[in-house]
């Protein structure tokens, strides 16, 4: 068994063996069952941003490798779905997606739809990042049906959301994971965020008249 670190992870280069390649893709989709548990179980959500970067780190390497193509993409396409209120790491991983898909379509002589979808995506997502840089807050389009903070797009909020969240949290272990536990959750994360310069307006502020629970 290889033992990975941190230290592994930013500092030694990584190995081609077989039993290292397969090991890199357990790493990687162990991460993406841990944080895809945190989001079912409604715990802290502040690790799953550094496991995000474990993916884009490992995937990266088995991109290389027509065979573990599969596994990378999958690792990448998991990880995605689970990342929230982070734009520019979102970006990351969709951009390295979309690079597995175009070398597995050199590998198989095959044509895949899904880097249509992707290109959109990666598309959208730039538009969104430049327009919350430049202030431009009417321009953000995130296609969900629900209205959220266009402050979410912003660098700023990225960069504090993880410290934010991990505070919240911190302060509902003994809330229960059932009805209302949204509104706890959005006041103390409000209150995080005040506390760290960023005035932030929940769902529920946002989208008057609609019932959460």
């Amino acid at each position: 068994m290889i033992i990975l670190t941190h230290t592994t992870m930013t500092n030694e280069p990584l190995k081609t063996t077989p039993e290292a390649l397969n090991e890199y893709a357990k790493i990687c989709l162990d991460a993406c069952d841990k944080a895809e548990h945190i989001l079912r179980e409604q715990q802290d959500t502040s690790p799953i941003a550094d496991m995000a970067r474990e993916v884009l780190f490992y995937a990266g390497h088995l991109r290389q490798f027509g065979d573990m193509l599969g596994e990378a993409y999958t690792a990448c396409d998991r990880m995605a779905d689970c990342l929230y209120e982070h734009p520019r790491l979102l970006l990351q991983l969709k951009q390295l997606t979309l690079d597995i898909v175009l070398y597995g379509e050199q590998v198989d002589g095959k044509q895949y739809d899904v880097k249509d979808l992707l290109r959109q995506q990666i598309d959208r997502l730039k538009a969104n990042i430049q327009a919350a840089d430049e202030g431009r807050w009417h321009d953000i389009h995130d296609g969900r049906m629900l209205k959220s903070d266009p402050v979410e797009w912003t660098k700023e909020y990225e960069d504090v959301i993880d410290e934010a969240d991990h505070e919240a949290f911190s302060h509902l272990t003994d809330c229960p994971r059932g009805m209302g536990f949204c509104f706890a959750y959005w006041m103390e994360k409000s209150n995080a965020l005040a506390k760290r310069g960023i005035e932030w307006r929940s769902p529920g502020s946002m989208n008057p008249g609609v019932m959460f629970d």
